[in-house]
């Protein structure tokens, strides 16, 4: 499995289910990949069209809403992913399935980007984890759980960042950066949620070239 794929949704059908809504459910909540063991064809028609990819059946987990959380950040921070079984009966989730659902989608309603676009860095930080954008390396993301500690420090800049924020409504935060070592005041964020994400603007080339006025 393409560990890419930060989620992985496996739907656990018994009986008739519609294949579009479950995938546009699965699109919905920032997963980027599918399983299903019935109805084969109809899955790979909706995941063509909402553009998930269809992956063969593999073992998945029996997660709940209290644990989802932690463990698809804790795979991603080492490189995998969270394949997880949701149970379809007659095209409906039951209670528990469906709250599963909702707290994952709560969490990557706010920090999906830099769950599925994060890639393992070389920066190093003395609370929580590090990942960096796959597609734009200046931009870092710092993983943090909660209770939160007064202030942070990340070390492997070699430049003072930009700008450092809170994912959550963009609050910036101030940060010294001095021998190498940014230092990173930290507020109360917004949302209650137990795992936030706070991300480093780093320096880029283009911060170099000089406006001129034609």
């Amino acid at each position: 499995m393409n560990p890419d794929f930060a989620i992985v949704l496996t739907f656990k059908i018994n009986g008739n289910a519609d294949a579009d809504f479950l995938v546009k459910t699965a699109r919905n909540i920032g997963a980027r990949a599918v399983i299903t063991n019935a109805q084969k064809d109809d899955f790979k028609e909706a995941c063509s069209k909402y553009t998930i990819f269809l992956a063969d059946e593999a073992d998945g987990v029996d997660l709940n809403s209290d644990d989802v959380i932690d463990t698809i950040v804790t795979n991603r921070q080492n490189g995998k992913n969270t394949i997880i079984n949701i149970p379809v009966t007659d095209g409906k989730f039951d209670d528990i399935t469906q709250k599963l659902l909702d707290t994952i989608n709560s969490w990557m309603h706010l920090f999906g980007h830099a769950l599925n676009e994060g890639k393992s860095s070389t920066l190093e930080s003395n609370n929580g984890f590090i990942l960096e954008n796959r597609h734009a390396d200046y931009q870092k993301y710092v993983f943090v759980k909660r209770p939160l500690p007064e202030k942070i420090e990340v070390t492997g800049l070699t430049q003072e960042p930009n700008r450092v924020e809170w994912i959550d409504h963009r609050t910036d935060l101030d940060f010294t950066f001095k021998d190498g070592k940014l230092i990173i005041n930290l507020t109360e964020p917004e949302s209650d949620l137990a795992w936030q994400v706070l991300r480093i603007q780093a320096h880029r080339p283009e911060d170099d070239i000089i406006h001129t006025e034609f």
